[in-house]
């Protein structure tokens, strides 16, 4: 076999190769070490503080205590419940110690906070090992299910919510990932346990929660019984701490009321009032969803796996409609992984096409997520980073001459922030395309088919992040006001 052969052979091959793994993890790495994002100070505080409460006076002063903000972080009161925290209390046991005994600041230390962040990596990667066990259990088909991971791992979407901003998002996914995979094996009860846990910890998983019951079930007595279950966590929590100290004025000043706000913002006017095209959507998703009936299907192989098919399309079409209708902090993108590239992998067909879709509405968001001067690739978050530790100074972002990568586009590609709207209709038209291609009934005929997805854009996707990073690492070593 001559040269050309083997090379031809080598990139066509089904097999995910070690070095692809390895260029995965290194970018990991890279994103990882590159910031220490201020969300994931005030979380890793907020988690620290329920050990000070309990070994001081008792967890309902858990709020109290956090609102005295006595580490100056920007986030002056915890505007979320018990459970966001509490699982990664556990897991910063030993920096809470180095703080509490032996003077170490979390906020301050490089290491406190990849400690930190490192727990969240390690829930990805058990998000991931149960991605797969979802995937084999709809098309039964290893090459396929470890592509789906590693779409999944190399995504921006997974570098972005996790290795950069280090967001508790990924606590919530992956309980939710645990109750799909207890629904696909029809454990209902540890489907509705995980959907709680879920729900408790982070509300965002209710929304896909509630079209997934009615996918699954007609009956209304048996719909609102399971809805109750659903929220039974969260319920407890807010009746726990419902006259804690301090707990009501967090709920009311922290990031959740405003999230939950603006999640149904009015985008347009009507005769009937303002209306919201995320609230029209969730309406019209519950409404197909319930119209779907597998009481008679479920009871053969092709139904069945069909079933689960509509339960991955219709948890990743609620997502898709909230990111592309509803405000949203940059970094909530995550909640499309793993769902997302399950639908993607569970379609045999036109694979290269959903990627190169899947790609162009990375880079929209990226794009777009950058001129709308989002809080992303700021030099100030590379303060306290590994890689601030490893340069051995700090910046004062007010005397940077780019403070983030918007001013650095604005001076030197000002066309490109004036293309705001162009980006964003790429995003928006990439995501409804994804939703089209990989329906679970109706394939679409294109003239050429791409069932094979081109490696070279498999690499380049994996790589998308990476330049951006480049150019805040750069950022942040060129400029003055370096603090020793």
């Amino acid at each position: 076999m001559n040269t050309t052969k083997r090379l031809s052979k080598y990139y066509h091959s089904e097999k995910i190769y070690l070095w692809e793994w390895i260029l995965v993890a290194a970018v990991g790495l890279l994103v990882f070490s590159s910031a220490a994002y201020v969300d994931l100070k005030s979380l890793t505080v907020w988690s620290t503080n329920v050990w000070d409460v309990i070994c001081d006076s008792n967890i309902f002063h858990l709020y109290e205590y956090s609102a005295e903000n006595i580490y100056g972080l920007n986030h002056e009161y915890m505007g979320s419940e018990l459970m966001s925290v509490l699982p990664w209390s556990v897991w910063n046991l030993p920096i809470w110690i180095a703080q509490r005994f032996f003077g170490v600041t979390i906020v301050e230390s490089s290491l406190s906070l990849a400690w930190s962040k490192l727990f969240l990596v390690a829930l990805s990667v058990l998000m991931l090992y149960y991605t797969y066990k979802i995937c084999m259990i709809i098309i039964n088909d290893k090459v396929r299910s470890l592509w789906c991971v590693f779409f999944t791992a190399s995504s921006f979407f997974l570098y972005v919510g996790v290795f950069y901003t280090g967001q508790n998002d990924i606590i919530m996914i992956t309980a939710s990932v645990f109750a799909v995979y207890c629904l696909l094996r029809n454990k209902n009860t540890s489907f509705l346990v995980w959907s709680a846990v879920a729900i408790s910890i982070k509300p965002f998983f209710l929304i896909a929660f509630v079209a997934i019951i009615l996918l699954k079930q007609k009956n209304f007595i048996k719909i609102f019984i399971e809805l109750l279950v659903s929220v039974s966590g969260l319920a407890i929590q807010k009746l726990i701490f419902m006259k804690a100290p301090m707990y009501a004025e967090s709920m009311t000043n922290g990031p959740s009321e405003n999230m939950l706000a603006e999640m149904f913002p009015a985008n347009i006017k009507t005769s009937f009032g303002s209306v919201s095209f995320f609230a029209i959507a969730l309406v019209l998703i519950c409404f197909y969803a319930y119209t779907r009936n597998f009481d008679n299907e479920k009871s053969t192989e092709d139904g069945r796996i069909l079933y689960c098919k509509y339960v991955i399309y219709i948890i990743t079409m609620v997502y898709l409609s909230y990111l592309m209708f509803s405000p949203f902090s940059y970094y909530r993108v995550t909640l499309l992984v793993p769902f997302l590239y399950i639908m993607i992998c569970c379609n045999k067909q036109n694979l290269g096409y959903s990627m190169i879709f899947d790609t162009a509405m990375i880079i929209g968001l990226i794009m777009r997520i950058i001129i709308r001067r989002s809080q992303f690739c700021r030099v100030t978050d590379t303060n306290y980073s590994l890689f601030q530790s490893l340069m051995g100074h700090r910046i004062d972002p007010s005397t940077a001459s780019y403070p983030s990568l918007y001013e650095f586009f604005d001076n030197r590609f000002g066309l490109i922030v004036d293309l705001q709207a162009l980006f964003s209709s790429i995003a928006l038209a990439s995501g409804i395309i994804l939703l089209v291609l990989n329906h679970p009934q109706r394939s679409i005929n294109i003239p050429k088919q791409l069932d094979e997805c081109p490696r070279i854009l498999i690499w380049a996707r994996t790589v998308l992040i990476v330049p951006f990073i480049l150019a805040l690492l750069y950022l942040f070593t060129t400029a003055t006001g370096k603090l020793y």
